[in-house]
C-alpha cells in the first residue's frame, strides 16, 4: 500500500537514481556467454547523497523520514530526471472499452518498454481523444492508481487515439531504518548524509 504523502519537491531533487533490471550472466571456457533476465520490469532506486547542505532543508528530510517510521509506510517521490507525459498514447478506441490505464512508452525503435504509471501530480492530467481535449468528470474519471474510465456516450469511437500529458510520481519506500546525518567540520547549520536510499514500490 503506498499513502498519498509526498515528499517536498526541493527535496526530491536531492535524490539520485533511476530503472534497474536484474540479469544473470554466465561466461563459458570459450567466452560465449548466456543472459537470464530475471525481471521482466524496470524496479527505480534512489540515493540522497549530499554534501554541504543546508540543516533546514536536512530537517525537512528527517521530519519526513519519522513520518514514514523508516521503511515502513510507501510514500510518493518526484524524479526530476524522468517526471513528464508529453502527448503519451495510452490506446486506441474500439468503440466499446471504456477503461485505459496510464503508460508511458520508452523506445529506441527496436523493443519497446511500456511503463505502468499510476500517481499523476494533482491538476497536471489532461486527456486527449483524437486531439480534443476532454474535461475531467464530464467526460472521463481517473482512479487513484491511473485507470482511465470514459463515461456513458464518451467512449471513444474505432480507431481514436487516446492521449495524455502530464506528471507523476514514483511510488517508493526508504530501503533501511537509519537516517545518520553527519556535520562536517563542526558547523551545525551545515550536513552531511550519505546514501540514504529509497527503492520502487511495485503492486
Amino acid at each position: 500500500m503506498v499513502d498519498n504523502a509526498i515528499l517536498s519537491e526541493s527535496v526530491a531533487s536531492g535524490f539520485k537514481g533511476g530503472p534497474r533490471f536484474s540479469t544473470d550472466k554466465v561466461t563459458s571456457v570459450n567466452m560465449q556467454e548466456r543472459r537470464l533476465q530475471n525481471l521482466s520490469i524496470a524496479r527505480h532506486y534512489f540515493a540522497w547523497s549530499q554534501r554541504n547542505r543546508d540543516a533546514s532543508l536536512i530537517a525537512t528530510l528527517r521530519a519526513f523520514w519519522y513520518d514514514r517510521r523508516g521503511d515502513f509506510k510507501a510514500w510518493l517521490l518526484k524524479d526530476w530526471t524522468d517526471f513528464q507525459l508529453v502527448a503519451e498514447q495510452i490506446g486506441i478506441g474500439d468503440g466499446s472499452d471504456a477503461t485505459f490505464q496510464i503508460t508511458k512508452t520508452y523506445t529506441a525503435g527496436f523493443n519497446a518498454y511500456v511503463r505502468i504509471i499510476r500517481h499523476i501530480k494533482s491538476g497536471t492530467l489532461v486527456v486527449k481523444v483524437a486531439g480534443v481535449t476532454k474535461t475531467l468528470t464530464t467526460h472521463y474519471t481517473v482512479s487513484a492508481t491511473g485507470l482511465i474510465t470514459f463515461t456513458g456516450g464518451n467512449i471513444p469511437t474505432m480507431g481514436q487515439v487516446i492521449t495524455v500529458d502530464g506528471e507523476f510520481y514514483v511510488p517508493v519506500r526508504f530501503d533501511g531504518d537509519s537516517f545518520a546525518p553527519s556535520i562536517p567540520g563542526g558547523l551545525a547549520d551545515i550536513l552531511d548524509i550519505d546514501d540514504l536510499q529509497a527503492i520502487e514500490v511495485i503492486p
